[in-house]
């Protein structure tokens, strides 16, 4: 039996301008409300992994950041049913209140542990921080009820 002959398909000089059409239509199908909330996630992103990451992993990329005993965004999304309700309301959570508070409170009371770096966020900022887990839920199929 003969040898069946194949035939290579030659690139198409198109294919670069085909590829930069599509994703220039992509660019352009995409909203200023989506184009804000990526910059806000991408913001809350950066937050989490300055102040967050100290104790918790907030990415795939950083898996080796945080404490061992303390869950990652990630496991919390996957594994909590009210997750949402924890992330909306970290800051009363504990031990978060030793550390964190929002630029308008009241200075850090002096009883605290010198250890303790204190953070102090912007409501922009924990808003920030919000709309980057809520897009790493929403790419891992949890959606909020």
């Amino acid at each position: 039996m003969p040898a069946r002959r194949t035939r290579r398909r030659q690139p198409s000089s198109l294919s670069p301008v085909l590829a930069l059409a599509f994703a220039g239509g992509m660019v352009m199908c995409t909203s200023p409300a989506t184009a804000a909330e990526t910059a806000m996630a991408q913001k809350g992103l950066a937050l989490s992994k300055q102040h967050c990451a100290r104790c918790h992993i907030v990415s795939d990329k950083d898996r080796f950041s945080g404490i061992s005993s303390t869950p990652s965004f990630k496991i919390m999304i996957e594994v909590l049913k009210d997750w949402e309700d924890r992330f909306q309301t970290f800051m009363a959570r504990n031990p978060h209140p030793a550390h964190i508070r929002l630029e308008t409170d009241d200075p850090r009371p002096d009883n605290l542990p010198v250890t303790t770096h204190e953070v102090i966020l912007s409501l922009d900022d924990i808003e920030a921080i919000l709309a980057y887990v809520e897009g790493m839920a929403a790419q891992m199929g949890k959606t909020g009820n």
